[in-house]
Parts: C-alpha cells; structure tokens; sequence
C-alpha cells in the first residue's frame, strides 16, 4: 500500500511584529553578527602598521624608480582605504532582541552610500596618513609633479581600499548578508526585496 508523501515544510511568513530571529539558522547568523569581528580588525591594523613600515622605509623613499617611489603611498592609501571601510562591516550588525525588517511596501534603505561616504573618507585622509607617515625629509630629487602625484596615488588608493572589504567581508557582515538572503520577503507590488537592518 502506498503512503502519502510527507507534508512540504512550512515556511514561515515574517509578520511586521517578528523582531526576533526565527529558526535556529536565523539564531545563529544573527549571534555571529552580533559580535564584533575583533580578529578581522586586527588583521587590518597589522597591515596598516606592514604597509606604513614598507611604504616609509628609505629603501622605497630614495630609491631611483619612480614605480617603486610610488608603491609606497599605494600601500599605505590601500590597507588605510580597507582600514576605514572594513571598520564599519566588523561592528555588529544584528541583535538577539531585535532584528529589523522592511515594511509591507518594500525596502527603502540601501547600503552602498555609507559605503560610498566611507570611501569618500578614506580617500580624503589616506595622503594624511601618507604624509606622517613618510615624514617632512623628502628627497630634493622629487619634483612638485611626483609629489603632487603621491597625494593623487595615496587618495585613489583609499578609495579603492575602503571597497575592498565588500570582496572580503568580515563575519559580521557576511552573517547579515546572509541573514538578508533568508529574510527575502515580497513588497506590495509583488516584487522581491531584501531587508537590510543596521543596529546602532
């Protein structure tokens, strides 16, 4: 005789009064984005001290290829760009008692201009950086061009490094990441969208 074939799970229909993680899977994404990555922090100040120790060693500053003049200011621009942008993804991203969600109507919120204000500010104060660390005895031999450029290199750089850490996230931020995949929920429209909840 032939059984019925099991019921399909349930799922479950995030109502706009679930604050709190639902399903053991929920519960551990959001205790792993509930504390800060203190291990990814550290890995970043540790490239920061290597790039500022190799950026500013005479070695670089007075040597005679200009490639390799501005690899220094490449370097340090780029750990501090990750140092910056990877600073805010390390903070917690999620709370045991209380987990955000979108409306009925839709997301509205979007990460990517904190991630652009970041990046922003990264670049602006990766030359600052750049400039203390290399100290006030440049070489007579740099012209106004190459030390303009260093200023250039340094800011690009940061720029570029404050978006690194979206490549390489730390694990908060790939526990809310994921999270968000799980909470993938309908606007009123009948469209998908994500939920994004940042805790303060």
């Amino acid at each position: 005789m032939d059984s019925l074939p099991p019921p399909p799970p349930a799922e479950h229909a995030y109502a706009p009064g679930d604050i709190y993680p639902v399903g053991q899977r929920e519960k551990d994404l959001c205790a792993s984005a509930s504390r800060t990555d203190w291990l990814y922090l550290g890995g970043l100040l540790a490239l920061d001290v290597g790039a500022i120790w190799v950026g500013s060693s005479g070695t670089i500053k007075f040597s005679n290829s200009v490639p390799l003049r501005f690899s220094g200011p490449a370097m340090i621009g780029l750990t501090w760009g990750a140092t910056v942008g990877g600073a805010w993804l390390a903070l917690p991203k999620c709370s045991p008692d209380w987990v955000g969600g979108a409306p009925r109507e839709g997301d509205v919120h979007a990460s990517w201009p904190l991630a652009v204000a970041l990046a922003m500010l990264a670049g602006a104060t990766a030359p600052i950086v750049n400039g203390i660390a290399i100290g006030f005895d440049l070489p007579p031999a740099w012209s106004t061009v190459e030390r303009e450029m260093h200023v250039v290199t340094a800011a690009v750089a940061g720029f570029g490094g404050a978006l690194l850490p979206y490549l390489v996230p730390p694990r908060t931020w790939a526990a809310k990441l994921e999270l968000d995949r799980i909470r993938v929920g309908a606007d009123g429209r009948g469209g998908a969208y994500l939920r994004y909840a940042v805790t303060f």
